[in-house]
C-alpha cells in the first residue's frame, strides 16, 4: 500500500474537494481528478515525455536529486504545489509557467534533494505533485504521486544488535548467530555451520555483523525467506562491506567477497549465461584516520543486480546468500568481513535504471559516493 501524506497544508487544501475524492487521496490512489459531477470539460493530463505523449498516474525523480521536469495537457489555468510529510519537504516546485517550445505543453520544474546525503540509502518515499484549478469555482484538480528511490523488499541495519563494541578492534561480546536472542532470531538471516564447528561463524557485533574468524573460518550470510518477491523480475541487493585490518601490525585479512543467488534469479550481470554468481573485493578501513571506527564504512557500499529469466525466473524461495571465505575446516587464510545494511529492493522498468547507472554490479558509485554538495544546487 502507498503510503499517505496529509500534511496541515495538504489538510488545508483538501478542505475544498469533494469528499469522495478526499477519501481517494487518503487511501492511496494515484490520480485524483476532481469536479462537481462526472459531466465536465475541464482536463488535465501529465506526461513525462512530451514527444510519447503518454499519461502517467506517477512520476520519478532521481535519487541523486536535483530539477526532474513534468509536461502538462490542460484546458484550465491551474496552480501547482507540492506535499510531502518530510518536516522539510523534499522537493518543491520550481516554475509552471513555462511551455515546451515543440509541443506546447505546459512544463513543470520539481528540484528534489537527493535521497540521502549520509549513507547508501534507496528505499522509497513519495511526494504529492498537486495541480488545481486557479478558478477556484471550478473545484477541479489532478494529484500525481511522485516517488523517489525504489521499495524495499528486505531491510535490517541491524541495529537491534548489541554484542559487545560497535570499534571492530574488539572482538569481546560478538556472539555468533546461533545464540542470538529468539526475537534477532526471528528476522530470518540464518549462516551455515562448517562441517565439525558447534556454530556458525557468523557473529553480531554492535549494530552489524562480523563474518569469519581469526582461525581461518569463513563464513556466510543468507537473507530471509520473503513471499513478496514472486511478482518481481528485478531486484537490487545493496550492502556495507568493508575487510579485516589488525590495528597492532596493519596485516590485512584477505577480502574476498562472493554474492549468490538461491531459489530463482540470476545475476544481472550474467543474465545471458544464466550465472547466480558474481565475486567481489572489499575495501579496508583505514586505522589511521583521526575519525576511527566512525568513517570505518565510508566509501565500502556495494550494490548487486537480480533479474528473473524465463528459465530461472525470482520466486517466493529467493534468497541472496553473501558468502566470505572457506567454509571448510583447512582454509589457513583469514577472510573476516564486517557487514551492514543490508537490503533487497524491488525494481520497476519506469524507474531509473540503477544497473546503467552504476555500471552493473559492485561498488556503489551513485549514492555511495562521496557526496557533492554541488549537485544538489
Amino acid at each position: 500500500m502507498r503510503k499517505t501524506f496529509l500534511t496541515k497544508g495538504f489538510v488545508r487544501f483538501s478542505r475544498g474537494l469533494a469528499g469522495a475524492a478526499l477519501i481517494a487521496a487518503a487511501i492511496g490512489i494515484t490520480s485524483c481528478e476532481t469536479h462537481s459531477n462526472s459531466d465536465r470539460n475541464e482536463s488535465i493530463k501529465v506526461y513525462a515525455d512530451p514527444i510519447a505523449k503518454e499519461p502517467i498516474d506517477a512520476g520519478i525523480v532521481g535519487v541523486k536529486g536535483g530539477l526532474a521536469k513534468l509536461y502538462v495537457d490542460a484546458n484550465i489555468d491551474f496552480v501547482a504545489t507540492w506535499e510531502d510529510d518530510a518536516a522539510t519537504p523534499w522537493a518543491k516546485v520550481v516554475d509552471y509557467s513555462s511551455t515546451d517550445p515543440q509541443t506546447g505543453l505546459r512544463v513543470i520544474t520539481l528540484k528534489a534533494n537527493r535521497r540521502s546525503t549520509t549513507s547508501s540509502y534507496y528505499t522509497r518515499r513519495t511526494g504529492m505533485l498537486i495541480l488545481a484549478a486557479s478558478d477556484g469555482e471550478l473545484n477541479y484538480n489532478r494529484i500525481i504521486p511522485i516517488h523517489q528511490g525504489s521499495t524495499a523488499r528486505v531491510s535490517n541495519d541491524f541495529a537491534t544488535l548489541k554484542y559487545g563494541k560497535t570499534d571492530p578492534r574488539f572482538t569481546d561480546g560478538e556472539t555468533p548467530i546461533d545464540n542470538w536472542t529468539t526475537a534477532q532470531k526471528n528476522l530470518g538471516f540464518t549462516s551455515t555451520t562448517i562441517e565439525g564447528e558447534e556454530v556458525a561463524h557468523c557473529y553480531g557485533k554492535n549494530g552489524y555483523l562480523k563474518l569469519g574468524d581469526d582461525k581461518g573460518h569463513g563464513a556466510d550470510l543468507i537473507s530471509p525467506y520473503t513471499n513478496t518477491l514472486r511478482s518481481d523480475s528485478l531486484l537490487m541487493v545493496s550492502f556495507r562491506a568493508v575487510a579485516f585490518t589488525d590495528y597492532m601490525t596493519g596485516a590485512r585479512d584477505d577480502n574476498k567477497i562472493t554474492v549468490e543467488v538461491l531459489g530463482g534469479g540470476v545475476i544481472r550481470d550474467f543474465a545471458q549465461s544464466e550465472k547466480t554468481t558474481i565475486d567481489l573485493e572489499a575495501g579496508y578501513y583505514d586505522i589511521s584516520s583521526e575519525e576511527f571506527p566512525e568513517d570505518m564504512w565510508e566509501g565500502h557500499d556495494f550494490l548487486v543486480f537480480v533479474a528473473g529469466t524465463k528459465a530461472n525466473p525470482i520466486t517466493a524461495n529467493t534468497r541472496v546468500r553473501i558468502i566470505c571465505g572457506s567454509l571448510t575446516q583447512n582454509s589457513a587464510v583469514n577472510n573476516r568481513i564486517y557487514l551492514d545494511n543490508f537490503y533487497i529492493r524491488r525494481l520497476q522498468k519506469v524507474e531509473e535504471d540503477y544497473f546503467a547507472e552504476n555500471n552493473g554490479s559492485g561498488k556503489d558509485i551513485i549514492l555511495g559516493a562521496p557526496f557533492d554538495e554541488e549537485e544538489q544546487e
